[in-house]
Formats: structure tokens, C-alpha cells, sequence
């Protein structure tokens, strides 16, 4: 599997790179009245509204850091309609794209209530890098909130 690489509090992280539909510069976004921190607000990508998380804020740390290194990495994640949503992840140090098999899976997937989208973790030559699970970035609350209620739901 190809990941997507970064940084956030000196750990490493990634994302399956079938997920990311492109790595942009940092942008600022428009603000949301009374969101959580980790939600920075809204962008808009050709045409369509995108929410913006910060990792290092969503991962109990810091805000990622101004820095020429510092992406939005924009990733699919399949909505509770059933329709394709994008979601916009602010990461420092997006530089590196790195391929990995399953022998290099060395921990499972967390199961912590607190971070559903922590995956599993693999080694490589740069140290263990926790694979983010893009489906699990947007809680349905805050899915609910932003796209809508799916049709049908009360």
C-alpha cells in the first residue's frame, strides 16, 4: 500500500494514498462560530465544501505549525449516505510518500473511543508510523452538522 506521510508531534503518521485525491498548500479557511478546536472551518475545492481539520489538534497536541512543509491533505471518506465526501487534513511535514506490505503491520487498529480514526501501525526504515483511517476523521455528529442529514433520517 502507497501511504501519504506526516508529521504531528514528532510522530509519524499516514494516509493510504488510494484515499487522497491531492496534497495543497496551507490555506485559510472560513471560520465556524462555536466549533470544536480541532475543526479549523470550511474550504471550498472545485466547487465544493470541504471541512478542515487540524491533525494535531483533533490528536490532543498542538495546532500544526506554520511551515512551508505544512499541506492540507484533501482525502475521500465514504459518507453515512452513502455518497463521497472530502475532508481536508492539516499535517506538517507532508513530504514523503512511502509503500508498505502487510508484513510491515506490526499492531493492529486501535479501538479507543476517544480516536476511532487511529489505524493500524507499520514499521519502516523512518520508525512506526500509525495509519489514519480517513473514514473515521468525520464523527456523524459533525458529518450531520455539516453536509445534512442523510435522506430519510430523523
Amino acid at each position: 500500500m502507497l501511504l501519504v506521510m506526516f508529521r504531528s508531534g514528532g510522530s509519524l503518521y499516514a494516509v493510504d494514498a488510494r484515499r487522497v485525491v491531492e496534497v495543497v498548500p496551507r490555506v485559510a479557511p472560513r471560520p465556524i462560530p462555536h466549533a470544536p478546536p480541532e475543526l479549523l472551518g470550511l474550504l471550498s475545492y472545485r466547487g465544493r465544501v470541504v471541512p478542515l481539520i487540524d491533525f494535531g489538534t483533533l490528536a490532543g497536541g498542538s495546532p500544526a505549525r506554520a511551515a512551508l512543509s505544512t499541506r492540507v491533505i484533501l482525502a475521500r471518506f465514504a459518507g453515512r449516505d452513502g455518497g463521497e465526501r472530502l475532508v481536508g487534513l492539516l499535517a506538517e511535514d507532508v513530504s514523503r510518500v512511502r509503500n508498505a506490505g502487510p508484513g510491515q503491520v506490526v499492531a493492529p487498529a486501535m479501538a479507543l473511543d476517544a480516536a476511532p480514526y487511529l489505524g493500524a501501525v507499520v514499521r519502516l526504515d523512518e520508525g512506526l508510523v500509525q495509519l489514519i483511517e480517513v473514514d473515521k476523521l468525520v464523527s456523524e455528529r459533525f458529518e450531520s452538522a455539516l453536509f445534512g442529514n442523510p435522506a430519510g433520517a430523523g
